[in-house]
């Protein structure tokens, strides 16, 4: 059935009138997150700060870009406004291609453009600093659309440069053409990317890598990572590129008939120096009093029963160095065993209270949209996006209480929580350390404006 108030929803989020939701004036004495949670997808609004940056479209436009920051338990993102041209000028959202370092990507779509009947859309290259932030349009022709899923950004020893790459399909199998933007030219140019893949990996994976995101692995080595199956990584600096399969481990069994969900609220991977880490999610049943007859020599006849299920989740963590032919597991943790040992917890989140045992636990929350921590190679803290079981909502359209929490899965404790501002709406955001390279306090006769605006769009993305 045609779901008229669900596709003008959708219509709503991804349009470029979807207002930002307010964030905190930042301090100027307070200095920036290490690193932030950036949403993927910006907003056509008029925001200024110490991050604004200012460049030229093609067609003669001015455009600014300002970096919106909060800590990692919200949600920053990217705001974009063109003097001149209204919301209905822009064919939809702006969006974060991708961001290293100090440096980050942008698309913008403007509705109409000499010579383009079905709009333009154009590039951006955002650098933080040192100094005062830069902007600048990305020159085309361009090999294909940008996306997040299949351009990577690897930043220069010196700080300066950059190069981005993406790769396209052939006609031969296995062979891509491997299309590379060197900084150093501002010019695209194109080497030939030959695989060396097992025979065993050839026969049971399609040459078509469906990526959701690219990940650097360490020197000039990127990679393109489908989360169902596994990354595709090629060195991009080699004069004769060469890729290579990493396959990753099979799918939890609850995930194993879903394969068309998304994957992005069920895994995610990072790597931080050469240590590639993959988390999965999975939402399961369980017997409400969990009891292994491994481990009972003696059945009443209440343990003969079948048991009442319940909804829970669990987690599991895989990690392997990229020099390695094979995963360990890590973590394994289930929902009850996350211990909550801070009061002000409970205050702000009472679905944590179990009354029959008196204690806290995440029993009562479904957890989705896994995200690694930065320093992922030397801990197992991932941020999650939760939700209430426990809510009645009395229509199908009634919007369920949300929270981002951050959990320490090696320890089993939760490290903080906080209520998720985002309507309607949530693709996972990537951690990115562009907030360590931003001044992001408000310039000086503009901090009222800014605050005034945040007032004005109390009630989020629409």
């Amino acid at each position: 059935m045609y779901d008229t108030a669900s596709t003008e929803s959708i219509r709503k989020i991804f349009s470029s009138s979807c207002r930002p939701p307010p964030l905190p004036c930042p301090s100027a004495a307070a200095p920036s997150p290490a690193w932030i949670l950036l949403e993927p997808l910006g907003y056509v609004a008029d925001r200024t700060n110490a991050s604004t940056a200012e460049a030229s479209s093609s067609t003669g436009h001015t455009v600014h870009v300002t970096i919106c920051v909060t800590d990692p338990l919200g949600v920053s993102y990217v705001c974009v406004h063109c003097p001149g041209l209204k919301e209905s000028d822009f064919s939809g959202r702006p969006s974060v291609v991708c961001s290293e370092k100090d440096f980050l990507l942008l698309s913008i779509s403007f509705k109409s453009a000499p010579h383009a009947r079905e709009g333009l859309d154009e590039y951006f290259v955002y650098k933080a600093g040192p100094g005062r932030p830069s902007l600048r349009l990305l020159p085309g022709p361009y090999p294909h659309v940008l996306t997040c899923s299949d351009v990577g950004l690897l930043p220069r020893d010196d700080g300066d440069h950059f190069v981005l790459a993406t790769p396209s399909f052939t006609m031969d199998r296995w062979v891509y053409d491997l299309h590379l933007f060197s900084s150093m030219t501002w010019t695209w140019s194109t080497k030939v990317a030959f695989a060396d893949i097992s025979s065993d990996v050839r026969a049971k994976v399609s040459t078509i890598i469906r990526t959701s995101k690219v990940i650097q692995l360490g020197g000039g080595t990127l990679g393109w990572v489908d989360l169902w199956r596994g990354i595709l990584v090629c060195n991009v600096l080699d004069e004769n590129p060469v890729l290579r399969y990493i396959t990753f481990p099979m799918l939890m069994p609850g995930h194993r008939e879903a394969a068309k969900t998304s994957p992005w609220s069920i895994r995610s991977v990072a790597c931080s120096n050469g240590l590639i880490k993959l988390i999965e999610i999975e939402k399961h049943e369980r017997p409400d009093d969990e009891k292994s007859y491994d481990d009972m020599d003696k059945l009443y006849e209440s343990d003969c029963l079948e048991k009442p299920k319940v909804i829970g989740w669990r987690a599991i963590v895989w990690y392997r160095m990229t020099s390695w032919d094979h995963w360990r597991k890590g973590c394994v943790v289930y929902d009850k065993e996350i211990s909550v040992d801070y009061v002000r917890h409970s205050m702000m989140l009472p679905e944590l209270k179990d009354n029959s045992a008196g204690e806290l636990t995440l029993e009562n929350l479904i957890a989705s949209y896994p995200v690694l921590s930065l320093t992922c190679h030397s801990d197992d803290v991932v941020h999650m996006l939760c939700e209430s079981k426990s809510d009645k909502c009395e229509s199908k359209y009634c919007k369920k209480k949300k929270w981002m929490i951050t959990v320490d899965l090696k320890k089993k404790i939760l490290v903080d929580l906080a209520p998720f501002t985002l309507e309607g709406y949530f693709s996972s955001a990537d951690p990115s350390a562009l907030s360590n390279y931003l001044n992001v306090a408000p310039e000086r006769g503009v901090a009222g404006s800014v605050a005034r605006r945040g007032e004005e769009t109390e009630d989020g993305g629409e």
